[in-house]
């Protein structure tokens, strides 16, 4: 029986390559799902993957006058880490997986970061937030090599892609 680590790879590396196929976003979401099962494994919505930006923690300061104001559980496909600033200004940025395009601000090999300001990319992105996001994908990017780190969150994850196909735009 392969370990817990060992089979959430294995979904990992399922659901990518079936994400890499136009049009499977639901499919995708299943197939992970009915692997889970099958294999006797649930996929729970579980913690908010704070392992990823740690040292980073609510309250935390991540540059620039920004802190961390929240980071949600897996839902949809996405951890959404809320961040505010000293002068009441809030950012809602995405964390998802890509499939080798990555469509956010910043992105690592695994976790694509995607600032959700409602512009649909139509506007620039503030180039001091810019700037944290960017500095929290480094973050993100020493911390999912951690072979202590809690994968499950990372197997709940789709593309940005994948997850307005699966629940459109307006409901992310």
């Amino acid at each position: 029986m392969d370990s817990r680590r060992g089979m959430l790879k294995k979904l990992l590396v399922g659901t990518a390559a079936t994400a890499a196929v136009p049009g499977t976003a639901s499919a995708t979401l299943g197939a992970v799902e009915q692997a889970s099962h099958a294999s006797g494994i649930s996929l729970p919505s579980g913690p908010a993957p704070w392992w990823l930006i740690a040292p980073a923690r609510k309250g935390s300061e991540v540059g620039l006058g920004w802190y961390v104001g929240a980071l949600s559980k897996v839902e949809k496909g996405a951890a959404i880490l809320t961040l505010v600033h000293r002068s009441g200004q809030r950012a809602r940025v995405h964390l998802c997986t890509h499939n080798g395009s990555p469509e956010g601000v910043a992105h690592t090999r695994l976790v694509d970061l995607v600032l959700m300001d409602g512009g649909s990319g139509s506007f620039r992105t503030d180039e001091q937030l810019g700037r944290v996001v960017l500095g929290l994908a480094e973050r993100i990017r020493r911390n999912e090599l951690d072979p202590e780190g809690d994968l499950w969150p990372l197997a709940r994850m789709m593309s940005h892609q994948d997850r307005m196909d699966a629940y459109g735009p307006e409901n992310l």
